[in-house]
């Protein structure tokens, strides 16, 4: 027996975004680790953690207290 949960297409919504602000984290981190030290990357990594971390938040406050719970 399989046990399937179902999300809305909000929160499919909100989980691409997570994984696309990922990935911009990703790539901005490995420009830093190569030597480009640019302040510009560094601000950018500063605000995609914020960025990612309250995406995270909002998205758990969803799954876990419901769909109605509102964020952004």
């Amino acid at each position: 027996m399989s046990d399937h949960t179902t999300i809305s297409s909000a929160v499919e919504a909100d989980l691409m975004q997570v994984v696309a602000l990922h990935g911009l984290l990703d790539f901005a981190l490995s420009q830093s680790l190569a030597g480009n030290t640019d302040d510009r990357i560094m601000e950018g990594v500063v605000i995609l953690t914020r960025l990612i971390g309250r995406k995270v938040r909002c998205l758990a406050d969803k799954l876990l207290l419901g769909e109605s719970f509102g964020c952004d």
